[in-house]
């Protein structure tokens, strides 16, 4: 993976400080890496390394995922799924519904009764018997509204046409929440999540690991290409390109740009933007710094993926170059696309230039456009070139932008890694339900 950005980092003797504490930071990243009790908040960055906790989902996934297998149900909600999700369809694609291979994964994240009716009759028409699913509960508190409603739904419905699903049924949480203990007495599967793991940064624990195992991934290259990014920001502090990325979005954000747009020129990759736009915003948008002062730095994320929204958002976004900084992805490899070629004698003549020429062509033309526009208009951004659509890069990219946030917030002095504002509705939607 290739980092590389147009900002221009000239803060002085705070850019002399802030880089020495993030050579200091590296330490504390060090010892989060290698501790094995999970014992500090930035214990994610153990997860690329920890065999044993690997181990225990890759047993289970080859249990349970056997040749009947068909469809995977991963019902979960925010960090619980996007992590996942994003995975899944970067490696299948987004029209993966129309694809031969099996299994399958389906998501169902929140509790629309359209999607739980859509899902329902999915299963109901093309599952004959309980070996060709299984349902995946994921909340790290064990009591996830959404979550718990959807898993409700989905099971009972298959339950009135197999009986008992339980050996079916995998319960990822933490250990001793209701939903823990619920499986325990239900003989549900159970998996852990490490307890000072937060949901954003959960995708190399058991909440990624074992689903994607279910649906044939070698996930193992994931977790090598999450473990050379770890190892960057370890061993060259503020020379890692993850520090270097954080300091970027800071010197904009002192220049007056207020929101970050991750552009990702990839259909595949809509979902890992969205992964992205979740760890940023509960990550970094917090009222007060730890001290308690109130923070002076306000980042708003986004998601656009390329060329379509240059098509809907763009006029916006070059209108107003002196408030969004933007961070473009795009995979620089060959592409079976290729062996396509706007080469017809109705369609093609209509655009000068297109005739003769690959779609993969055309999208370097546009990315180059994008680039040469931004220049002239001013707009801020920096681009993340990645080698290939494999596992191992997918990893690499995912802890990269881990490793930023927590260097970003550690920039901006800010707890990475709680979210008391979320909370907020979830105890009123609570409250609600219980007719108080």
């Amino acid at each position: 993976m290739k980092y590389q950005s147009s900002a221009k980092n000239d803060r002085g003797e705070q850019g002399v400080s802030d880089r020495t504490r993030a050579t200091e930071y590296a330490a504390t990243m060090r010892a989060a890496m290698s501790d094995k009790a999970y014992s500090l908040p930035e214990a994610s960055l153990r997860l690329p390394f920890d065999s044993v906790l690997y181990e225990r989902s890759r047993v289970l996934a080859s249990q349970l995922a056997g040749q009947k297998l068909n469809y995977v149900v991963n019902v979960g909600i925010g960090g619980s799924n996007l992590g996942t999700k994003a995975v899944y369809e970067a490696i299948f694609g987004t029209l993966d519904a129309h694809s031969p291979f099996a299994p399958k994964m389906l998501f169902a994240d929140t509790c629309s009764p359209e999607l739980l009716s859509d899902i329902t009759e999915i299963l109901l028409s093309e599952i004959t018997i309980p070996e060709e699913v299984i349902f995946i509960i994921v909340s790290k508190s064990g009591a996830t509204t959404e979550t718990i409603v959807n898993a409700s739904v989905l099971i009972s419905a298959l339950e009135q046409k197999f009986g008992s699903l339980a050996k079916r049924i995998v319960c990822i949480t933490d250990e001793g929440s209701s939903l823990w203990q619920t499986g325990e007495k239900q003989g549900f599967h159970l998996l852990p999540i490490p307890k000072m793991v937060g949901g954003r940064y959960s995708v190399f624990s058991p909440v990624g690991i074992f689903p994607l195992l279910c649906v044939g991934l070698e996930v193992d290259r994931m977790l090598k290409g999450a473990q050379e990014v770890v190892h960057s920001c370890v061993e060259r502090g503020a020379e890692s390109d993850a520090y270097r990325a954080a300091e970027d979005m800071l010197a904009w954000n002192e220049q007056g740009m207020m929101v970050f747009d991750m552009f990702l020129f990839q259909p595949e990759f809509e979902s890992l933007g969205k992964w992205y736009r979740q760890l940023f915003a509960e990550s970094l948008g917090k009222e007060t710094t730890e001290e308690g002062v109130p923070t002076i730095h306000h980042m708003i994320p986004t998601v656009s993926v390329g060329s379509t929204d240059l098509h809907s958002a763009e006029q916006m976004h070059l209108a107003f170059p002196g408030l969004i900084a933007r961070t473009l992805v795009r995979v620089n490899a060959p592409h079976w696309e290729h062996e396509f070629l706007a080469a017809d004698l109705v369609f093609a003549p209509l655009v000068p230039g297109i005739a003769g020429r690959a779609p993969c062509h055309v999208m370097d033309a546009i990315y180059e456009g994008v680039k040469e526009a931004y220049r002239a208009r001013g707009v801020s951004f920096a681009e993340i070139e990645l080698p290939d659509l494999s596992l191992e890069t997918i990893g690499t990219f995912l802890q990269f932008e881990m490793c930023r946030v927590m260097h970003l917030a550690h920039l901006l002095r800010v707890n990475a890694f709680d979210q008391p504002n979320v909370e907020s509705y979830k105890q009123a939607t609570r409250r609600i339900l219980g007719g108080k």
